[in-house]
């Protein structure tokens, strides 16, 4: 096995060694390890995609992880700055924050994972002190020109005293889409519990393990995120580490999503019956069993199955299909669903991936208007969230006579918009 991965033989939250596989997925790559040409057999490994799940407290998790130095040291990834749909909930987020938890005249925020700053941009709008901390050099060097104060760094307790020693407690210490990918949960939750102030609120946003089951949301399985998230396990595990889960938040963010609002112990905040309504759904369909994901593994299958059984022939008589959309995600599904050696070419609007390669297969990423002038006989749209706006931005293609090919939430062809 690779130098770069690293098997857990414990569970994140409970550290219980009682691991269950739940999910035998197909191996993959580091999902946004895209790069330029010259640079494609840097990125020509996979590496196992096993998701277990402790028998004792129902944690989900990778089987391991790949080192995050190789994730991270050149990450394209911006998805608030890329998406107006996701960067306006972020500014409703922070405004719900200020207006419902702001316990000081000069609060002071702190959030990991920051990216390029997106989300912490709004606490700088609203005159707060925020800090980010981000491990991407090159996101944190944005984050940075934009005027948004940001560390290199990956956060840990050892950080958390230096910030606290610098800046003093955190008001508000925020985790958008980022716990899910921390190796060392319970030194993390412990750099919070150090840095917030006594009455300051931690909030985690992530996917909820309940709608990726419910809607088989495949692309949330990657490299990248080494843990997937019930309520009941992760209340628990912040009941260990002397915090308190007081209120939860389902929300629409990448699919399905949740927002966690944690605290101290001894905290100001009532426990919502928001928290019980999540464990109740969760005990409704059997999420500390092995074989409540069973489905996922069917969907990938006959996904697969109908990919191939349309698209080979296409192949085979010399046909062109592109892929729409490069993100994490869009890894996925290129090595669950088997179609690397089917697509011609990917296009994306992001600029930042134009004129690279994809991980393993080394296909290219070129700008959104090559569908015009290659006239692919197919588009799979791998970004599923946002078929409706790609396929109306790009409806000049259908009217050339291309196809648009949708396989979530249904398989469907796309000739015609109505």
């Amino acid at each position: 096995m690779s130098d770069k991965f690293v098997l857990r033989k414990n569970c994140r939250m409970c550290n219980s060694t009682n691991l269950e596989m739940a999910l035998p997925l197909a191996p993959l790559p580091i999902g946004d390890r895209y790069v330029p040409e010259a640079q494609k057999m840097e990125v020509t490994e996979t590496f196992p995609m096993d998701v277990m799940i402790c028998k004792d407290c129902g944690h989900l998790q990778n089987s391991g992880y790949v080192k995050p130095e190789f994730i991270y040291k050149h990450y394209l990834s911006r998805p608030a700055t890329t998406n107006p749909v996701l960067s306006q909930a972020y500014k409703d987020y922070a405004d719900y924050l200020l207006a419902n938890f702001k316990e000081s005249n000069d609060p002071f925020a702190v959030e990991t994972g920051s990216n390029d700053g997106a989300f912490s941009k709004y606490f700088c709008d609203n005159g707060l002190r925020s800090l980010g901390v981000e491990p991407s050099p090159n996101l944190a060097k944005q984050a940075n020109e934009r005027g948004i104060p940001t560390l290199q760094a990956y956060f840990s307790e050892d950080l958390a005293k230096k910030i606290k020693k610098d800046h003093g407690p955190a008001n508000f210490f925020v985790a958008n889409h980022m716990f899910a990918n921390v190796e060392d949960s319970t030194d993390f939750i412990k750099g919070v519990k150090h840095l917030l102030s006594p009455k300051g609120v931690h909030t985690m946003q992530t996917f909820y393990m309940m709608d990726v089951l419910e809607k088989n949301m495949v692309e949330n399985f990657t490299h990248e995120h080494l843990s997937y998230f019930n309520i009941r396990p992760y209340r628990d595990f912040l009941a260990r580490n002397g915090m308190k889960l007081f209120d939860v938040q389902r929300i629409a963010a990448k699919g399905g999503s949740i927002r966690c609002f944690s605290e101290h112990a001894d905290g100001p905040y009532p426990v919502k019956p928001s928290v019980q309504e999540c464990i109740d759904l969760e005990d409704r369909l059997n999420a500390r069993q092995a074989k409540a994901y069973d489905s996922i593994l069917k969907f990938i299958k006959t996904t697969k199955e109908q990919f191939h059984k349309l698209l080979e022939p296409v192949k085979a008589k010399g046909g062109l299909i592109a892929g729409f959309g490069t993100s994490i995600g869009a890894t996925t599904f290129v090595h669950q669903y088997e179609l690397g050696k089917l697509l011609n070419f990917f296009v994306d609007d992001d600029q930042y991936r134009h004129n690279l390669v994809s991980p393993v297969h080394h296909i290219p990423v070129l700008p959104t208007n090559t569908i015009y002038d290659r006239k692919p006989e197919y588009v799979v749209i791998l970004a599923p969230l946002y078929a409706d706006n790609i396929m109306k931005k790009n409806k000049a293609y259908l009217d050339q006579g291309g196809k648009f090919l949708l396989f979530w939430p249904e398989f469907k062809i796309v000739k015609e918009l109505k």
